[in-house]
């Protein structure tokens, strides 16, 4: 197995990069959120990998800055039926510091709403993982996603595409609680683009 790849960013698309080490180029799968955080290319980089093994294709990489995504995405492979194209997806979609509250209250509908899951594969990522996951959080994170759920359908009315909604609601600073507020950074974050 491959922990992780070191060296010279040679490709960066959103689907993959290319990193160069000791004259090899490795081509690993990322999130779109691992992508928005890659650096220029010829940069030095470090990405920390899940090796998957398809029996046709061979062998394929995905990787992640930090820890704590690749963490996650480990845990979702384990349950059958959930493969590296729904891990991405609900990667993309959650904080990682929110996954564990999500799972450990049940929250399907919000992994439905968020990462565009559909009902059966949502509630089977929710028994499969319940108290497997220690919640790093509480009630207020839940409510927290809650909040910039209702966020995004204001933004999605006033026309905004859905991926410059969620790299917005990234980008809001978490001390700002109330929902008011949060929309009037959002619009200005927007505003500025």
């Amino acid at each position: 197995m491959i922990y992780s790849v070191s060296g010279k960013i040679v490709v960066k698309k959103p689907q993959f990069a290319v990193i160069e080490a000791n004259g090899i180029g490795f081509k690993i799968f990322i999130s779109l959120k691992t992508f928005r955080q890659l650096p220029k290319i010829n940069s030095k980089i470090r990405l920390f990998c899940y090796t998957n093994i398809r029996q046709q294709e061979g062998l394929e990489l995905y990787g992640f800055l930090k820890t704590d995504d690749l963490e996650i995405f480990e845990i979702l492979n384990t349950i059958n039926g959930i493969g590296p194209k729904i891990a991405l997806k609900v990667i993309n979609a959650i904080k990682t510091e929110n996954f564990s509250s999500i799972i450990n209250e049940g929250r399907a509908d919000l992994l439905i709403k968020s990462a565009g899951l559909g009902k059966k594969t949502a509630h089977r990522i929710i028994l499969e993982l319940t108290g497997k996951i220690r919640a790093k959080q509480n009630e207020e994170v839940l409510t927290m996603v809650e909040t910039d759920e209702d966020i995004e359908k204001v933004l999605k009315n006033l026309g905004y595409k859905h991926v410059e909604i969620k790299d917005t609601i990234r980008q809001i600073p978490a001390k700002i609680k109330k929902i008011e507020e949060r929309l009037k950074v959002a619009l200005k974050l927007l505003s500025k683009r």
